[in-house]
This record gives C-alpha cells, structure tokens and sequence, in this order.
C-alpha cells in the first residue's frame, strides 16, 4: 500500500456533520440528505464528495460535504470547515465501503509508523469523484492523510 505524497491548496466543505459515536452506525443519512440539498450551497463544486474525519482531543465528528469556490453564506442546518495546505499522502481505496476501516486502519498501523511521515493534523478526509459507485465491486475513492517527514 504505497501512496502518492502532493500538496493540496487550502479549500473549505460545507456540508451536514454528526458525531463520531452516531456515525459508527451510518453515514449513508447524511449523503442522503446532502444529496437533495447541495443546491442550497453558494459556489459549490458538486463534482467532488468530501467526508472528512475530524478527531479533536475530546471525540470524533465526521462531515460530508463539496467544496466551495468562493464566499457565501452557510445554509442552516450545515457545517463550514476550512482545511489549510497540506502536503497528503493519497491512498486508494477499492472496492465496497464495508471494508474502507480496515483500509484506513492499515494505512495508520501498517505504513505510517514506518513511512518516514508522521500525521500532521487532526484529520482525514475521504475523496469521492466519478471513480466511485457504492454499490459496485469496482468502486475507487480515495483517502487523504496530512503527513509530514520525520526529523
């Protein structure tokens, strides 16, 4: 599992949140729900799906979302986040999403420990585009760590 290292301008989501404990059970309410509201996003870009795990010291809350490409309000009932720079490394993920937390916890027990990177936030993302299809075996999307080097 060897992912490729870029850097990723600063952007912003918008997008409907919930709480690590809840979203255990699924997520898929939320992409619902965002799927018949994106509209109600200023400047949205509704070619690319976010859902970003934010892990703060007192729990995990998790936003799916687009970005946006300018200013505008924040529709009610939505979160905003802003995700500085970064250099990522960029893993794939194939196939089903039953088996993306075994993915993610490979790439934090398997390869980060010794990669020559540390994480660099208290984050990661998922990147959804026109590689994915949540029902097909074939599906790709990809996740996005901030790494660092070490020393």
């Amino acid at each position: 599992m060897e992912p490729r290292i870029i850097y990723k301008p600063a952007f912003t989501i918008v997008g409907l949140s919930q709480d690590g404990e809840a979203i255990k059970r699924s997520a898929d309410h939320l992409w619902e729900e965002l799927g018949t509201r994106f509209a109600e996003i200023p400047h949205v870009d509704p070619d690319v799906g976010f859902g970003v795990h934010i892990r703060p010291r007192n729990g995990h809350c998790y936003l799916v979302g687009f970005s946006v490409e300018g200013v505008g309000p924040v529709p009610e009932g939505m979160a905003e986040h802003h995700l500085d720079g970064h250099a990522y490394a960029v893993f794939t993920h194939s196939g089903h999403l039953d088996r993306l937390e075994e993915t993610v916890q490979e790439i934090y027990t398997g390869w980060l420990p010794t990669s020559g990177y540390c994480s660099a936030g208290d984050f990661y993302f998922e990147y959804y585009d026109d590689h994915f299809s949540p029902d097909s075996a074939d599906s790709t999307m990809f996740i996005f760590i901030p790494v660092k080097k070490v020393g």
